[in-house]
């Protein structure tokens, strides 16, 4: 996988900050990403760390231009693939175009209606779906439960993202289990 150090990262965030308060706050819960994710990869085997330290840092980047709460707050995701890919870094730039949820599938776009290119936004590799799964533990930089990721995604986007949470901690679950045997 490509490198990138963690102070590049940093450094990539800053250049792309539409602000030193938006900066700190999206360096702030992607710092908790990573830790979360970082734990959570110590302990599958064969998982890139690195890559994981770097690419949970850079996830985000693209809530520069589209913050939560925004009318295309759900398009940060592909902002930020854009700039990724921009940068040479495809890799972490499919992390942030399919970390947003438990990712978002071409039916899920039609269904709902969303404002975005109509295909699928899943997260495919161990890594991919390691930081998706510790992005829903983190509210804004504090590190919560599966039940409260659970519980905010049903009370925020619906029952099916709610269960779509928790598939995916439970699969991020067996990668660690299987790996304790």
């Amino acid at each position: 996988m490509e490198r990138i150090s963690e102070k590049e990262a940093i450094r990539l965030l800053r250049k792309y900050a539409s602000s030193e308060k938006d900066f700190k706050g999206v360096l702030a819960h992607s710092k908790a990403v990573q830790k979360a994710a970082v734990k959570i990869g110590k302990r599958v085997k064969g998982i890139d760390l690195g890559f994981i330290r770097s690419a949970s840092l850079l996830h985000d980047i693209g809530r520069f231009k589209h913050f939560p709460g925004s009318r295309d707050a759900i398009r940060h995701g592909i902002e930020g693939a854009a700039i990724l890919r921009k940068e040479g870094l495809p890799k972490h730039a499919l992390v942030a175009e399919r970390h947003l949820g438990a990712g978002i599938s071409k039916k899920d776009i039609v269904e709902q209606g969303l404002n975005l290119p109509l295909k699928d936004y899943l997260p495919v590799s161990m890594e991919e779906k390691i930081i998706t799964h510790a992005d829903n533990l983190v509210f804004r930089d504090k590190i919560k439960s599966v039940k409260d990721a659970v519980k905010k995604f049903n009370e925020e986007v619906g029952e099916r993202a709610g269960r779509k949470i928790q598939e995916l901690a439970d699969e991020v679950e067996g990668m660690e289990n299987s790996q304790q045997m």
